[in-house]
């Protein structure tokens, strides 16, 4: 069975470099790694199954449907989709038997609301969000998020929508995590991937955890 212990939770916001951190981790201590956004379709499918309306909605909504919608609402229904999942990541976790090896869980689903709802040890997590400028910087630099959006009637106004939800998102992710005291990081390019590195390392290793006494 996993060891709640044995988990290290990064969550926060896209476009801030969690992904990164969590191959850093794989490389450099042996983690094991599960990337929430490699199953963010068969959430979906699962939560159809089980009847989730807003798995329901998800899976039938076109680009303009997701995209051109109020901002408010998408971030409402991202909120929604993030609760419904996380019994599927947890359900994830026990059933791929990682037993006594260390696992780092990595993924914006990861929501301050629901370390604290599910008494995740603090030192286990830190969220990192992104500035808004950092996001839309970023954001810019990637030509796939266009990709995505080409089916749209109004592909541009999708890609404005989609950058002010994940910055209103940034923003009470942030909120959250400060109100309930858990580890988090801005992420807005001062620092370097290595320097934010660092500063994770240093959460996780609060306990003086055994898992990093390569240090």
């Amino acid at each position: 069975m996993l060891k709640k212990e044995n988990i290290y939770w990064l969550g926060g916001s896209p476009c801030s470099g969690k992904s990164t951190i969590a191959e850093y981790l794989v490389r450099d201590f042996g983690f094991q790694y599960y990337k929430c956004d490699d199953h963010l379709d068969e959430y979906i499918d699962r939560g159809v199954l089980l009847n989730i309306p807003v798995m329901k909605r998800l899976k039938t909504f076109t680009t303009d449907e997701m995209w051109l919608r109020d901002v408010d609402d998408q971030v409402q229904i991202t909120v929604d989709y993030y609760m419904a999942t996380f019994d599927m990541i947890l359900k994830d976790l026990e059933d791929k038997n990682f037993e006594d090896e260390k696992v780092v869980v990595e993924g914006a689903a990861i929501m301050p609301v629901l370390v604290k709802s599910h008494k995740i040890n603090p030192n286990r997590y830190v969220c990192m969000v992104p500035s808004r400028d950092f996001q839309l910087e970023k954001y810019a630099e990637r030509a796939w998020a266009y990709d995505r959006l080409m089916d749209s009637s109004d592909p541009n106004q999708c890609f404005k929508n989609w950058m002010e939800r994940d910055c209103r998102f940034a923003e009470r992710i942030k909120k959250e995590a400060k109100g309930y005291g858990l580890n988090s990081i801005v992420v807005d390019g001062i620092k370097s991937i290595d320097e934010n590195y660092e500063i994770v390392k240093r959460f996780f290793k609060g306990e003086s955890d055994a898992a990093f006494e390569m240090f």
